[in-house]
């Protein structure tokens, strides 16, 4: 928040002293970033930048891919499952025992058993 703070009063203290000095030194200001700019050092650092970045530019675009669908999925709790039921866990957080079994778990239909009466509930 800070860092806005500052961007903000940087701009407008920039915007006011750039109106009071007005057009002609805006334009002595210009000339000379222009003359800096086109400066035979300034020029090899920007095609050695330039150069770089394009090397770099479909690494940097896999990767961003990438990054942007891992945290897609993170988000909306997608597995790379194709299909997966509602309440399972996913392919990679089932044990070894559970996965190697094919048959599924039969639940009891039987009502739970109820105790025998004792001789103070007669």
């Amino acid at each position: 928040m800070r860092g806005k703070l500052i961007l903000v009063v940087g701009l407008a203290t920039g915007y006011v002293l750039g109106s009071r000095a007005g057009r002609p030194r805006y334009e002595q200001i210009k000339s000379g970033a222009d003359k800096v700019w086109n400066l035979a050092p300034v020029q090899q650092v920007a095609g050695a930048v330039k150069e770089f970045a394009g090397q770099r530019v479909d690494t940097v675009q896999v990767k961003a891919g990438n990054a942007t669908k891992k945290a897609v999925r993170s988000l909306l709790h997608l597995d790379d499952t194709p299909t997966k039921a509602a309440g399972s866990k996913s392919a990679g957080s089932v044990s070894k025992k559970s996965a190697a079994s094919t048959t599924p778990a039969k639940t009891s239909t039987m009502k739970p058993a109820t105790p025998a009466p004792t001789a103070d509930d007669e």
